[in-house]
C-alpha cells in the first residue's frame, strides 16, 4: 500500500472506530469500549507511522487523483504529505495512542456521563487533526479545522453537569469561531486573486499582492496570525485556554496540548514560511510574531506561578511555552531575508521546543489527571506527599517538570538553549531580540519555581489527601504506561537532541525556497553525541549532554563514597516547632503560601480595580435586556407557535371531511382528478 493510501486507510479506521465505540458505549460496556478504541487508534497509528516514515525515507507523497473535486470553487480534497506534515503526523499518532490508552480507566470517574460523547468524539477529533496537516487545499483545511474545533468543544463540555465546564466551552466556542472567521476572510481575499484554494496558488496570490497591494497583504497576514495564534494560545487571543483545558477530561487536555494547539504553530509555518515569499513582509511579521511570543512567555508563566489548581497552572504554562515556540519561529521568519543560517536555526529551535512540549506537557496533564483520579481534587492546597503512594506518577512528574523548566540534561533545555542562542546572536543586529532573550531566560527560572510548587505540594512533604479519597496506591497500568512513555521521550530527546533535529531539519528546509537553507551538518555539526551550533559566522556554542551526564554521575558516585567512608549516622526526627505541639494540618505548607511576596508584587491597581496578577482580566460590560429585543429573539412566540396553532386548526377542519362513507371518498378522488387536469392544462 502506498503511504498516502495508508493515511486514507488510517482516517477510515478512526471513522469506523468512532461508530463501533458509539455502539459499545450505548450498551454501557466502558472498559470494553475503551480497549476497542485503543485497538482502532493503534491500527490507525500504524498507518500514520508508515506514511510519515515513508516520507522521511523517500520524500513527499500525494494521492494520484483527488478524492473530491469542486471545480466551481477551485478546490479539491486530496492528500499531500511533505516532511512538515510527516513530523506532525508522528506527534499526533503518538499522542493519540497514549491518551486513548490512558482514558480506559480514567473516564471511569465520570460515572454519570455517557461515553457515547467521549470515545467516538475523541477518535473523530484525532482524525480531524490528522486531516488538518494532510490536505494541501485551504478550503479543505478550513473544513477539517472547523471539524476539529467542534469536536474539541464537545470534549471540553463532556462533564455537562458542571456549570464551569459549560461556561468554559461557550467561551472556547465563541473565541475560536471568531478566529476561524478571520482565517476564512483571509482565504477568500487570496481566493479572489488566485481563483483557487490550493496552498501553491494562494502563495502566488501573496506574491502578487506584495507588489500590487501591500496593505491588503498585511491585512491577510494579520487575519491569519489571529486565527492561528488563537488556536495556539497566543496572548491576548488565547484567553480561552486557561478555562477550556481544566474543564476537559485530563486525557482530552493532554490530546489538546499534544496536538490541537500545536496546529496553530503548524499554520504559522505554512503561511509565513511556505506561502509568503521571503521579503520585507517577513521582517515585519517575524518581529510581530516574536513580540507576541515574548508577551505570552512573560504573562502566561508568571500567572501560572500564582495558580493553586493543578490543571489551571499547567494551562497557563501552555501559553508560556507556546511563547517560546513563537519566539524561535518569529525570529527565524524575521531573519529569512538577511541571515539564512540564523533564520533556519531559529525555526528549528522553535519547532524542537514544540516537540519537547508535546512530551512534557502531555505528561504533566496526565500526572494531574492521575492525582485527580486518586484524590478527587485539582486543588494543590488539599494534597501532599503523594509520592509515597504514587511513586511512578511522582517520578514521571519530576522528569516532566525538570524538562519544562529547562534543566539539563532533559529535553526542554536543548530547545531552550537553541532559542536563547539564536535570540542573543540576533540581538547583536536587532537589539529588541536581545531583550526577548533576557525575558525568556528570566522566565525559564520562574518556570522552575512554578514546578517546584507543583511538585512540592502534590508529591513531597507529609502525605495528605482529602477525607474519603482512595489514595492508597498508584494509578492502574493503563494510566501508568502513557506517563512513562512520555517521560522516557523527555529523557531521550534531552540526551540525544540530534534524534529530533534530524527530523525537524527537512521539515523546515522543505517549506523554504529550494536551496535556501544551509545543510544540517553546517548548522549543527556531524557528531551524533551532541550539537555544535553555527549561526552563520562559525561555531556559536556546543551542547554535548552525554559527557555532562557522565560527569554528574561520577560526581554523585564520589560524593556517595565520601559519605560512606565517613561513617556518619543518620537520625530521623520530627521537626521542632518551638516546643509546642501542633496538628499536622496546622503546620502543612500549602500551595497558596508559595511565593506570596512575589505575588503581592505582581498585583496591580487600575483605577478602582485591583488585579490579582499581570494576566489581563477585562471587565465584561453588562448589557440591558430590552423588552423589544427579547421579543424579537423569541422566535417561538412570534413564528413557531402561531404556525402550529394555524396548522392545527386547518387539519382539524380537514379531518371533518373523513366521514367513513365510501361515496364521499370517491367524490374526493374525482374532484382531485379534475383539479389535476386543470392544473396540467394551465401549466401547458
Amino acid at each position: 500500500m502506498a503511504p498516502q493510501e495508508s493515511l486514507v486507510a488510517a482516517l477510515a479506521t478512526l471513522a469506523v472506530g468512532s461508530g463501533v465505540t458509539a455502539v459499545l458505549a450505548g450498551r454501557e460496556r466502558p472498559r470494553l469500549c475503551g480497549y476497542v478504541a485503543v485497538a482502532f487508534m493503534v491500527l490507525a497509528g500504524i498507518g500514520v507511522y508508515y506514511a510519515a516514515g515513508s516520507v522521511f525515507s523517500r520524500g513527499p507523497v500525494a494521492l494520484a487523483a483527488p478524492l473530491l473535486t469542486l471545480p466551481a470553487l477551485g478546490a479539491e480534497l486530496t492528500i499531500h504529505i511533505d516532511h512538515l506534515s510527516a513530523l506532525f503526523l508522528l506527534v499526533i499518532a503518538t499522542i493519540g495512542i497514549l491518551v486513548t490508552l490512558y482514558s480506559v480507566e480514567y473516564v471511569q470517574r465520570y460515572r454519570g456521563q455517557s461515553l457515547v460523547r467521549y470515545y467516538p468524539l475523541l477518535l473523530l477529533f484525532l482524525a480531524s487533526v490528522v486531516a488538518v496537516v494532510s490536505v494541501p487545499d485551504m478550503l479543505m483545511f478550513l473544513v477539517a479545522w472547523e471539524l476539529m474545533t467542534l469536536l474539541s468543544y464537545a470534549l471540553v463540555v463532556f462533564d455537562k453537569e458542571s456549570p464551569v465546564s459549560l461556561r468554559a466551552g461557550l467561551k472556547y466556542f465563541i473565541i475560536t469561531h471568531v478566529a476561524t472567521a478571520c482565517m476564512v476572510v483571509a482565504a477568500i481575499i487570496l481566493y479572489t486573486q488566485a481563483k483557487s484554494f490550493s496552498f501553491t496558488a494562494l502563495g502566488g496570490a501573496m506574491a502578487s499582492l506584495s507588489q500590487s497591494n501591500p496593505a491588503l497583504l498585511h491585512l491577510v497576514l494579520g487575519l491569519f496570525l489571529i486565527g492561528f495564534g488563537t488556536k495556539a494560545g497566543m496572548l491576548p487571543f488565547g484567553d480561552w485556554l486557561p478555562d477550556a483545558y481544566p474543564a476537559a477530561p485530563a486525557a482530552a487536555s493532554a490530546a489538546f496540548a499534544g496536538s490541537m494547539t500545536k496546529l496553530g504553530i503548524y499554520g504559522i509555518i505554512r503561511v509565513f514560511c511556505q506561502m509568503l515569499p521571503v521579503s520585507h513582509f517577513s521582517l515585519v511579521w517575524g518581529g510581530i510574531i516574536a513580540l507576541f511570543g515574548t508577551i505570552s512567555i512573560f504573562v502566561g508563566t508568571l500567572t501560572a506561578l500564582a495558580q493553586d489548581d493543578s490543571k489551571r497552572l499547567l494551562s497557563f504554562h501552555v501559553i508560556g511555552q507556546i511563547g517560546y515556540m513563537m519566539l524561535g519561529i518569529g525570529l527565524g521568519i524575521y531573519f529569512l531575508p538577511v541571515r539564512p543560517a540564523l533564520a533556519v536555526v531559529g525555526m528549528i529551535a522553535g519547532t524542537f521546543h514544540l516537540i519537547n512540549h508535546v512530551c512534557y506537557k502531555s505528561c504533566l496533564f496526565l500526572n494531574a489527571g492521575a492525582v485527580l483520579y486518586r484524590t478527587g481534587t485539582r486543588d494543590l492546597n488539599l494534597v501532599g506527599g503523594l509520592a509515597r503512594v504514587m511513586p511512578l506518577t511522582a517520578t514521571t512528574a519530576l522528569i516532566a517538570s525538570l524538562s519544562i523548566a529547562g534543566v539539563p540534561p532533559f529535553s526542554g533545555f536543548s530547545s531552550k538553549w537553541m532559542i536563547f542562542q539564536a535570540s542573543a546572536v540576533g540581538g547583536i543586529d536587532v537589539p529588541f531580540f536581545m531583550v526577548f532573550a533576557i525575558v525568556a531566560i528570566f522566565i525559564s527560572i520562574a518556570t522552575l519555581a512554578s514546578f517546584l510548587k507543583f511538585l512540592g505540594t502534590a508529591f513531597f512533604g507529609r502525605l495528605h489527601v482529602p477525607e474519603g479519597a482512595a489514595a492508597e496506591s498508584d494509578v492502574p497500568a493503563s494510566m501508568k504506561i502513557p506517563q512513562v512513555a512520555l517521560a522516557v521521550l523527555c529523557v531521550l530527546f534531552g540526551l540525544a537532541p540530534v534524534l529530533a533535529i534530524s527530523r525537524i531539519y527537512p521539515a523546515i528546509s522543505g517549506v523554504l525556497p529550494a536551496g535556501y537553507a544551509p545543510s544540517a551538518q553546517a548548522l549543527f555539526g556531524t557528531s551524533p553525541a551532541g550539537v555544535t551550533l553555527n549561526l552563520g559566522e562559525g561555531p556559536a556554542g556546543a551542547w554535548y549532554p552525554l559527557p555532562l551526564v557522565a560527569v554528574l554521575l561520577g560526581g554523585l558516585v564520589v560524593a556517595h563514597l565520601i559519605y560512606r567512608s565517613g561513617g556518619a549516622r543518620a537520625r530521623l526526627t520530627e521537626v521542632w516547632h518551638c516546643g509546642e505541639a501542633h496538628a499536622a494540618e496546622e503546620i502543612r505548607y500549602r500551595a497558596h503560601s508559595y511565593y506570596q511576596p512575589f505575588k503581592e508584587f505582581l498585583r496591580m491597581r487600575i483605577g478602582a480595580r485591583r488585579t490579582s496578577g499581570i494576566y489581563p482580566h477585562l471587565p465584561i460590560p453588562r448589557v440591558g435586556n430590552p423588552v423589544a429585543v427579547r421579543r424579537a429573539l423569541d422566535i417561538d412566540a412570534w413564528l413557531y407557535y402561531p404556525l402550529l396553532r394555524w396548522g392545527g386548526r386547518v387539519l382539524n377542519r380537514f379531518s371533518r371531511t373523513h366521514l367513513g362513507i365510501p361515496q364521499v371518498y370517491v367524490l374526493w378522488m374525482v374532484g382531485g382528478m379534475i383539479l389535476a387536469i386543470v392544473v396540467l392544462f394551465w401549466l401547458s
